[in-house]
């Protein structure tokens, strides 16, 4: 029978949801489960003595007793230049990943008796174009080379939001280290996100939402609504535009997914009857059978340092050279003493003479003469 497969990989745990084609059409999302007590499972790997891996919930528990080969948040670390190792074994976090998405093929096949039609693997939203080219060529290589990629928030909306007309939307998502609020806007090319924000204290992030609504001009009560997805905690109170959250807020984003590999309402460039292919990589099928080329890292831009001589310092200025900051102190307080000193002996030696006599001052007017009367003007003073 065929069918298509969604699939989230959040930081701890991993859903799936899979649609069904009976013939009248696709049908509605399905958990697929992949948990040993639940629909999900644990975002881990756990690399044996033997060099096998585990994931899932059987990897957690084999990490028990040998955490040091347990794997946990490498689908975040995607496009890091570190490497993974355990045991010895190097692994690029991308390719981690895409065990993940074959333990999940692997346990729908056994479901239905084939692989799927297609799959549709989400991501964070702030991914660029580098990371998501990282994550399709692991995904080829383990033979996945058509799966499709969308951002984490885009497929929550696809869970309950047709992307219809001019209208805006929000999403929460809620983790471990906080929630991740996003408003996306519908338009030709489905929904696009238009702002978001991590680390969000979950009892702020509805109104969150609506902050960021406002910031970009849109009235709270027109907004198409709000999706929760994650571990959403009850919102009390009422909310200008629909709150959407489902039984199990954490397969909301897997059941997106899998309406988008479905092909449910992702529109068509041209009209519905076109046969176009849309350019948005996060709500589309990839449009090439072969991954293209990793896109190049950027390069940093070389910083170009010529260095010069400094002068040589000569005599008393050697003492003060940066090579021997100590003895340069040193030197100083001497210096310093020493000037001291000399200034308090002077003062020591003034003191004991007496007044010093007025200077005499030479003039070539000689005091004038009892009972004489000058004989010129120019004689006097």
């Amino acid at each position: 029978m065929p069918y298509v497969l969604g699939i989230d990989i959040a930081s701890t745990r991993t859903t799936a949801a899979t649609c069904v084609d009976s013939g009248d059409g696709w049908g509605v999302p399905e958990p697929s489960w992949l948990g040993a007590r639940g629909p999900a499972a644990a975002s881990a790997v756990f690399l044996d003595d033997d060099g096998y891996l585990l994931t899932g919930d059987a990897a957690v528990e084999a990490g028990r007793s040998a955490p040091a080969r347990l794997l946990t948040g490498f689908h975040e670390r995607v496009g890091d230049d570190v490497p993974v190792i355990v045991g010895g074994e190097r692994f690029p976090p991308e390719s981690l990943s895409a065990v993940l998405v074959d333990a999940a093929v692997d346990q729908a096949a056994e479901r239905f008796g084939e692989k799927p039609r297609h799959i549709v693997l989400t991501h964070p939203v702030g991914w660029g174009s580098f990371r998501r080219d990282l994550l399709r060529r692991a995904l080829a290589e383990a033979g996945f080379p058509r799966a499709g990629l969308v951002a984490a928030p885009i497929a929550a909306l696809h869970a309950y939001l047709a992307p219809h007309g001019d209208v805006t939307a929000g999403v929460c998502e809620f983790g471990p280290d906080g929630a991740v609020v996003t408003i996306a806007a519908a338009g030709v090319n489905g929904w696009q996100p238009v702002k978001t924000v991590e680390g969000v204290d979950p009892g702020e992030a509805v109104g969150r939402v609506f902050e960021l609504a406002h910031g970009a001009g849109i009235p709270p009560r027109t907004m198409a609504g709000i999706v929760l997805c994650g571990e959403a905690p009850p919102v009390p109170g009422r909310t200008p535009c629909p709150l959407f959250a489902s039984s199990d807020p954490v397969l909301t984003v897997a059941t997106g997914a899998a309406n988008i590999a479905a092909r449910r309402d992702v529109p068509r460039p041209g009209g519905a009857g076109s046969n176009a292919v849309a350019t948005i990589e996060t709500t589309l099928l990839p449009r090439v059978d072969l991954p293209e080329e990793l896109t190049e890292r950027p390069e940093r831009p070389p910083v170009d340092i010529t260095p010069f001589p400094l002068p040589e310092r000569t005599g008393a200025a050697k003492l003060l050279s940066r090579r021997k900051p100590l003895v340069a102190g040193a030197a100083v307080v001497v210096l310093a003493a020493a000037t001291l000193l000399l200034t308090l002996t002077t003062r020591e030696a003034t003191a004991d003479k007496g007044p010093e006599a007025p200077p005499t001052t030479s003039s070539s007017c000689a005091p004038p003469t009892p009972g004489a009367t000058p004989s010129t003007p120019e004689g006097r003073c």
